[in-house]
């Protein structure tokens, strides 16, 4: 690969622009299985509420991303609320809702078919990465200095909306399925 100059809006066209939408959503992590209904709801001070629940309204977790780049865990279970899956569900969701992209701090990165816009973070990079002509959303991935650790696939409709989400870790079993109802 090699490193190119580039405008930061390229990958910035793809966010998805989500005012309210309910998702089915199926949670697979080292062998066990959690289903239910995510619901991602923007407010009007612009920060996000992410709350998922089972299909009988049991809440699994609800987080709030804040203005700026302040998250909030309102509600977590018991079973859930240890550090390391709080702070693999925060990155993995500021993936996917274009979250922490600074344009003074980028990285964009050519192959042979692919461009790989990357966006520094505390610990590693999120990658957007498209086609060369920017017309596609290829897949968005997270990685640690040496090696991609999660990446995630996002199919837009015509409105900004995702109609389906998958995010997959790649150290470990884990994934998340959304698919909009």
């Amino acid at each position: 690969m090699e490193k190119i100059s580039s405008s930061g809006e390229c990958p910035r066209q793809f966010k998805p622009i989500i005012q309210r939408a309910l998702y089915k959503t199926s949670v697979d992590v080292t062998g066990k299985h959690i289903s239910g209904l995510l619901l991602i709801k923007t407010l009007p001070d612009s920060s996000i509420r992410i709350a998922f629940t089972n299909e009988m309204g049991f809440s699994f977790f609800d987080f709030g991303f804040l203005p700026g780049d302040a998250f909030k865990v309102y509600h977590i279970i018991p079973q859930m609320d240890k550090k390391a899956v709080i702070k693999t569900l925060r990155k993995d969701f500021e993936l996917v809702l274009f979250r922490n992209m600074p344009e003074n701090n980028r990285i964009t990165l050519q192959d042979s078919s692919l461009i790989y816009h990357g966006f520094p973070q505390t610990k590693g990079v999120n990658y957007y990465i498209t086609d060369i002509g920017c017309s596609r959303l290829v897949k968005m991935q997270r990685a640690s200095k040496r090696k991609p650790v999660a990446e995630a696939f996002m199919y837009l409709n015509s409105d900004s909306v995702p109609d389906s989400i998958f995010i997959r870790h790649l150290n470990f079993n884990f994934s998340i399925q959304l698919r909009k109802i």
